[in-house]
């Protein structure tokens, strides 16, 4: 049996919220890897599942405060636990949000943390890795200053010495001129 897929406009029925938003949700929720059916002229199809992930993500963003970024990696990830959300919201057409919770607030709070860390982390590791790259970039800059630096010595050098050899060779055409 072909599972049923629910066009845009009926989403939108069911999330009471606008085009613009459900597109919204969709492109950051596609960015991080949620697969959303399209027809043949390029519409969304949204599964049921579909629609249970974008009613999470609006709990989280909406009841809990989370960005959207992070709420979109949340819901995507493997544990996710749905059960989190009450079922009034993932299965309500017409309003999604609630405040209650099937339990405690912690669970939410430890995944949020979880994910949180691991962001952190994956921030520190760009950091040093950009940190590695600026210290290997400042290493060639130094380098070609100072390759630079001599070369301007080099010649400097070598112009005092024609200029030794120009003032040498202006003397002695002079004398022969004068030594007469």
């Amino acid at each position: 049996m072909e599972e049923r897929l629910y066009s845009p406009k009926e989403v939108v029925e069911q999330l009471d919220t606008s085009a613009e938003t459900l597109k919204k949700y969709s492109l950051l929720l596609e960015k991080n890897g949620m697969n959303i059916s399209r027809n043949k002229r390029g519409h969304r199809g949204y599964s049921e599942e579909n629609i249970k992930i974008i009613k999470a993500l609006i709990y989280l963003n909406k009841e809990k405060s989370v960005n959207l970024e992070d709420a979109a990696s949340l819901v995507l990830s493997s544990d996710f636990d749905f059960t989190i959300v009450h079922p009034s919201v993932m299965n309500n057409v017409t309003n999604p949000t609630v405040t209650t919770l099937l339990r405690n607030d912690i669970a939410l709070q430890n995944e949020i943390v979880v994910m949180v860390t691991n962001k952190l982390i994956q921030l520190h590791n760009e950091l040093e890795v950009q940190r590695k790259k600026d210290d290997e970039f400042q290493k060639i800059v130094t380098d070609r200053l100072e390759e630079q630096r001599d070369l301007i010595i080099q010649q400097e050098e070598m112009l005092n010495k024609l200029s030794k050899q120009l003032e040498k060779s202006n003397k002695s055409l002079w004398q022969k001129f004068f030594s007469k």
